[in-house]
């Protein structure tokens, strides 16, 4: 027989296990939001495991990013209504420049200790 496939809501659940040590390290006003972000994650289930990525992480940080761009634009969509913010009617929708050059970033030259040895 085949091994059985986890669900992506028990990769989500061993995600946030393999970072409890980082959730600890947050200073404890944090730890909710580190929270939530696991939470709301569940929301995407079905896209994730749509995707059936090798790395589950990387459908975890996408979903974790849709979230957040989708609750900031209803705020920033609420607040239009409200007439609080009429700045992002006139920001500029082009996107950013890209790099002149294909070198643009110069890699530095590498120190042969590491700072911490």
């Amino acid at each position: 027989m085949g091994r059985t496939v986890p669900t992506f809501v028990q990769l989500i659940q061993q995600a946030a296990e393999r970072w409890k040590k980082f959730r600890r390290a947050l200073r404890r006003e944090d730890q909710p939001h580190f929270d939530r972000l696991f939470v709301r994650v569940r929301c995407y289930t079905q896209a994730a495991t749509y995707q059936c990525h090798d790395n589950p992480m990387e459908a975890i940080l996408l979903s974790i990013a849709l979230d957040q761009e989708k609750r900031l634009y209803g705020i920033e969509k609420a607040l239009q209504n409200a007439g609080v913010l009429c700045e992002i009617a006139r920001l500029d929708p082009r996107p950013l420049p890209e790099p002149a050059r294909s070198d643009a970033v110069v890699d530095r030259q590498e120190s042969e200790a590491l700072p911490f040895d």
